[in-house]
């Protein structure tokens, strides 16, 4: 019989001497947090943003929700969420994605939900398009008070990133005050 991960003292997670996050993963958190600070100074009047969701805005106060690209609010409302997400063509990562979706349509049912996939699964027909399919109409559109996901098999450069962002806080700020912040 062949050794199994559950011997030898393993019990799941990333094995010792192995990492989550390659070059491609770290790119794009970056990207995503180094947007949220670029998107954070242009909308400071109108947005304000948080990295994460603290325990007395989550139903339950057990759970936690950390965004790459940071929690969005208007008058205290959530209004949207911007999540980096790499995947290979196989493992399970992207299943976490269903946590902190449930956690934000609690908080707010109509919140905008972007997700940035890349890897060799963020192509039609591979895990994340697979994983994802339930809980979006279409891949690769903003879909306005609901799940959008941009799959890029190579990445997003920071220009495709900073587009969408902008389109959807500015939906948000038409949504809630009858007005954009064009930059």
């Amino acid at each position: 019989m062949s050794d199994s991960q559950r011997t030898n003292g393993f019990r799941g997670g990333i094995q010792s001497g192995t990492v989550a996050c390659d070059e491609m993963a770290r790119s794009l958190d970056a990207s995503c947090k180094s947007l949220q600070n670029i998107l954070k100074e242009e909308y400071k009047d109108h947005i304000t943003v948080q990295r994460k969701l603290y325990s007395d805005q989550i139903p339950g106060g057990l759970a936690g929700c950390e965004p790459d690209g940071g929690a969005w609010f208007i008058d205290n409302k959530l209004v949207a969420i911007f999540e980096g997400k790499k995947q290979g063509v196989r493992g399970n990562a992207i299943e976490r994605w269903y946590k902190n979706n449930f956690i934000c349509r609690k908080i707010n049912p109509s919140v905008c939900y972007i997700t940035f996939a890349v890897g060799e699964g963020a192509q039609e027909g591979e895990v994340i398009h697979k994983t994802l399919s339930p809980a979006h109409d279409k891949f690769d559109v903003f879909v306005p008070n609901g799940n959008s996901c941009f799959l890029r098999k190579n990445g997003f450069t920071e220009d495709e990133m900073l587009c969408i962002m902008r389109e959807v806080l500015n939906h948000c700020l038409e949504e809630y005050h009858g007005k954009s912040c064009d930059k």
